[in-house]
């Protein structure tokens, strides 16, 4: 479902854009993506975020299963490189990673030198995470921009309270009604692609 999302956001935007990962981890979906933007669609780049550090602390207040426990799917970045490096996309431009926990490193300065959003792979368990990314990417959505959810909800947690990325969504749309939207996809693990309208 992520790369029919990937698709879907450069139909919307034919000659590209920034396409932003949050959750990086071993880079199969950032791999996967710079493939097709190498083959596909070469004036879109690709930006990358991961602490390597694994999951940070989830709001206290905040439900969680025991898979998203601080620490937890903690990866080198040395795998990523490696990976970069085995398709000869290291020294590329158009692929670069931002290094660090969200609320270091989503500030302001690097909020400027990214334009042209048409993508957002949100992959990053904790509700804590994502009310980071959103406030991060407020400023740089418009019409046309599709966010994939990839942890939305897992039905396979008996847990019928709101938590992670979909309590964190439930909340910026309350707090920001201008932002208008459609669900495009929902599948069997309740992951979700939308697209801002």
């Amino acid at each position: 479902m992520l790369m029919e999302a990937f698709h879907k956001a450069h139909k919307n935007f034919p000659e590209g854009g920034t396409c932003l990962e949050f959750g990086v981890w071993v880079g199969i979906s950032y791999i996967n993506q710079a493939d097709v933007i190498v083959t596909k669609y070469p004036n879109s780049i690709l930006i990358g975020f991961d602490s390597w550090l694994g999951l940070p602390e989830e709001d206290k207040h905040v439900w969680k299963p025991d898979r998203h426990s601080a620490g937890n799917y903690q990866a080198s970045k040395s795998i990523v490189i490696d990976k970069l490096k085995n398709i000869n996309l290291l020294e590329d431009s158009r692929f670069k990673l931002v290094d660090g926990f969200f609320e270091q490193s989503l500030t302001k300065e690097l909020q400027k030198t990214i334009s042209n959003l048409i993508f957002v792979n949100v992959d990053v368990d904790l509700y804590i995470s994502c009310v980071q990314i959103l406030e991060f990417i407020l400023p740089l959505l418009r019409p046309g921009v599709v966010l994939y959810f990839d942890d939305w909800k897992d039905p396979g947690d008996k847990y019928d309270g709101k938590w992670g990325e979909h309590l964190a969504w439930e909340e910026f749309i309350f707090k920001y009604p201008h932002i208008k939207y459609k669900t495009l996809s929902i599948n069997n693990f309740n992951q979700r692609y939308i697209e801002i309208e």
